[in-house]
């Protein structure tokens, strides 16, 4: 999601008593290629698909005309980023990586109602753009065969909207989703979700909206190595939430005896400071590194910058405006990393109409499974 510079309030306590919970693992350092001891090769991709717009006029809205409008603007920008030719280029990139786990963030659903009810319980039913099953339809238009694994709700939030038509109840619906390639080498269990408790509540003209983000989580064997595999999108308003998000996984899904693998878009600058001179807006990357984990890009690439966020917001920009690595394949455990290459980031990976994929890149990684001595 597109860090937008907002005043927020965060609702109720943040639970910083759970900041010395999270339950750090000895740090295990990934090799630069693969382990001679018979491990077997697992690859996995992170990849935010971006729901299409900005939510910022809606929230900095002062009468209730301008949020309405706001709304309506919103959702027509989200249209215009074309869900279904940027589903083609991220079935492209899943059938040429070929990634066993896909860890997705902003799969959103889209959805309306009409006539409205102005409820603000969201109850939108008609289907407007489904990002994962217009995904899965590309895949399987491809012949490969992928599945859900489990899909956990973050936000869900509904708002009236003024169109050229009139009164739209517009609905949108943050989804955390993991995809399994379907093999019979790999065995999926203990599929889990949830939101987290730390979350920020915006102030609009209408009321306080409160935005949760979510996790989702899959326990694995291949080959007899069995691990956790998980995917989260992190706050990207607060520093404060994002960080307690972070110390709650590790409290709740990352509290593990398992090797584990966790991707996502962190909104936490991986190379603030020592790449870009700029030094990190938060200080969440860095706290989870210093509890046991490794960053595989890190690992593979030390030099480079695999930035991975933002384009523009309507994804017109011709040249790439990536300046970020905040979207992340991080492990805890034996692993090795055989490659890791960033996706959707060039210019020829825009579709013919000139928008890029997401205004996000994706990162893939092959990992080796070690054996644990």
């Amino acid at each position: 999601m597109r860090k937008t510079v907002v005043t927020a309030a965060v609702a109720g306590s943040l639970l910083i008593g759970l900041a010395g919970q999270a339950l750090a693992a000895e740090p295990v350092g990934p090799t630069a290629a693969s382990a001679q001891s018979g491990g077997a090769e697992l690859t996995v991709m992170t990849r935010n698909l971006y729901f299409g717009t900005d939510l910022g006029p809606i929230i900095a809205a002062t009468s209730q005309f301008e949020f309405v409008t706001a709304v309506a603007a919103a959702f027509t920008q989200a249209q215009a980023t074309d869900f279904t030719g940027r589903a083609e280029a991220w079935a492209d990139e899943i059938e040429h990586a070929k990634p066993d786990l896909v860890g997705l963030q902003e799969a959103v659903l889209w959805r309306t109602q009409s006539p409205p009810d102005f409820s603000p319980t969201p109850n939108a039913t008609t289907v407007e753009a489904d990002l994962v099953e217009l995904l899965l339809a590309e895949l399987r238009s491809r012949g490969l065969k992928y599945e859900v694994v489990i899909a956990e709700t973050g936000y869900d939030i509904e708002a009236p909207g003024l169109f050229s038509t009139g009164f739209v109840d517009v609905r949108l619906t943050q989804r955390e989703v993991i995809l399994a390639r379907k093999s019979g080498a790999l065995k999926l269990t203990n599929a889990q979700g949830g939101q987290y408790a730390a979350r920020v509540t915006i102030q609009t003209v209408i009321g306080p909206v409160s935005l949760p983000w979510a996790w989702a989580s899959v326990d694995a064997t291949l080959r007899g190595h069995s691990f956790r595999f998980a995917t989260t999108h992190l706050d990207p308003f607060s520093g404060a939430a994002q960080q307690v998000q972070a110390n709650e996984f590790l409290a709740g899904p990352g509290s593990t005896t398992l090797p584990i693998v966790w991707v996502g878009d962190f909104n936490s600058d991986a190379e603030g400071t020592s790449i870009t001179g700029v030094v990190p807006a938060t200080a969440t990357y860095g706290s989870i590194i210093a509890l046991g984990f490794s960053d595989m890009w890190k690992a593979k690439h030390p030099a480079e910058p695999g930035f991975t966020c933002c384009q523009a917001t309507d994804l017109l920009n011709p040249t790439s405006t990536l300046t970020e690595r905040i979207d992340l394949v991080l492990t805890r455990g034996p692993f090795g990393v055989e490659e890791a290459s960033i996706v959707g980031d060039e210019v020829a990976d825009q579709l013919p109409s000139g928008l890029w994929p997401s205004d996000h890149a994706g990162v893939v990684v092959t990992l080796e499974l070690e054996d644990d001595d």
